[in-house]
């Protein structure tokens, strides 16, 4: 048995025995724990036949929870899936296991739904592995358990890893019409809406519109995307992901894209048998996908959802190459717009692993 099997009995112990005395609570377990395996061995021993509903954010995860199933031998006919956008064609029905993963991930609206769900249901699981101090107080639910990041690194189940943020400046060549047709670098765009958006604040007015608008022209910055392409060449053959926000900024770096508007999923797949060793995708991706044998992450866009964040870094801390220390990247704007949200976007993570070039 490996230290990984030990650490995953041990917390399936712990789970069966929270389920004695209460419905419902949530498991904040490190990426690469095993989170699946942790479920099922608990639903093999208090719900064998009983109905399960598993709900999630992303398709993808149907078919890790299905591929998982299988490989850990729970074979209960009565599993049902469901992404969280269609959980309302659920609310009717009773479940002796309510599964609900990536729970940090839901909407407000969604919350309600499973909140609705739990109600008919017997038992609740929610699975994550960033938990923040705001979604706890929304779910309001109980820790079963807690197995960190750091804990996995130190008992040599996750690889270390280093985030260099690099401090890029807006384009102040390239000229663009705005709105009113006028020519103008995105340098001289984002300093016009961040004028603006500070006026409107001062003012008390809603400046939300305007804030959306100068974050497009980030998730868009030919700056960026100069230093994305530079960053590649440099990172050579290494299997690297690239996170943009943007489909369009995706298709623009020069590399393999897969997003909402691709046609296929061709990209993806050759990227995960290794017939290519770069891939940009957009929103999809982020969470519940397991990427073989990665050597780089390279967020072009972030928020000040430090969860969201956390789960796309991790991306890159691997089980199969202990010993080395993950390299993961970040492109931010040199503003201070950009500055205060990726010192927010990052207050989860360890600090001292982080470096500004």
């Amino acid at each position: 048995m490996t230290k990984q099997d030990e650490l995953q009995k041990q917390m399936v112990d712990k789970t069966i025995k929270f389920y004695k005395t209460n419905d419902k609570g949530y498991l904040d377990l490190a990426m690469r724990f095993g989170k699946c395996r942790t479920t099922i061995e608990v639903l093999k021993k208090l719900c064998k036949d009983g109905e399960v509903l598993i709900a999630y954010p992303d398709n993808k995860l149907r078919d890790t929870w299905i591929d998982e199933c299988e490989l850990w031998r729970y074979d209960n006919p009565n599993v049902t899936h469901v992404n969280f956008s269609s959980l309302k064609k659920h609310l009717d029905t009773g479940y002796n296991f309510f599964i609900i993963d990536e729970f940090h991930s839901a909407s407000e609206n969604e919350r309600e739904l499973c909140f609705e769900i739990m109600k008919n249901s017997v038992r609740t699981l929610a699975l994550s592995g960033t938990v923040s101090d705001d979604t706890k107080m929304d779910w309001g639910m109980k820790e079963i358990a807690k197995y960190t990041t750091l804990q996995g690194i130190e008992d040599g189940i996750l690889a270390d890893y280093q985030i260099t943020v690099h401090l890029v400046a807006l384009d102040d060549i390239q000229k663009t019409k705005d709105k009113k047709g006028k020519l103008k670098t995105e340098k001289q765009r984002y300093g016009a809406y961040t004028w603006v958006i500070q006026k409107m604040k001062d003012e008390g007015k809603n400046f939300m519109s305007l804030a959306l608008a100068r974050n497009r022209l980030s998730l868009s910055s030919i700056g960026k995307l100069r230093y994305v392409r530079k960053l590649l060449k440099i990172l050579g053959d290494k299997r690297v992901v690239v996170f943009t926000g943007l489909s369009k900024v995706a298709d623009e770096i020069g590399i393999p894209s897969y997003h909402s508007k691709s046609p296929n999923d061709d990209a993806f797949r050759k990227f995960q048998c290794g017939e290519s060793n770069h891939l940009a995708l957009a929103a999809m991706g982020k969470v519940g996908v397991t990427y073989k044998e990665l050597d780089s992450v390279i967020l072009m866009n972030f928020t000040y959802n430090a969860e969201e964040t956390s789960q796309i870094l991790n991306r890159a801390i691997k089980l199969d190459y202990k010993s080395k220390i993950a390299d993961l990247h970040i492109v931010c704007l040199n503003e201070l717009p950009e500055l205060k949200k990726i010192k927010e976007s990052l207050s989860m993570l360890d600090q001292s692993k982080i470096k500004y070039k």
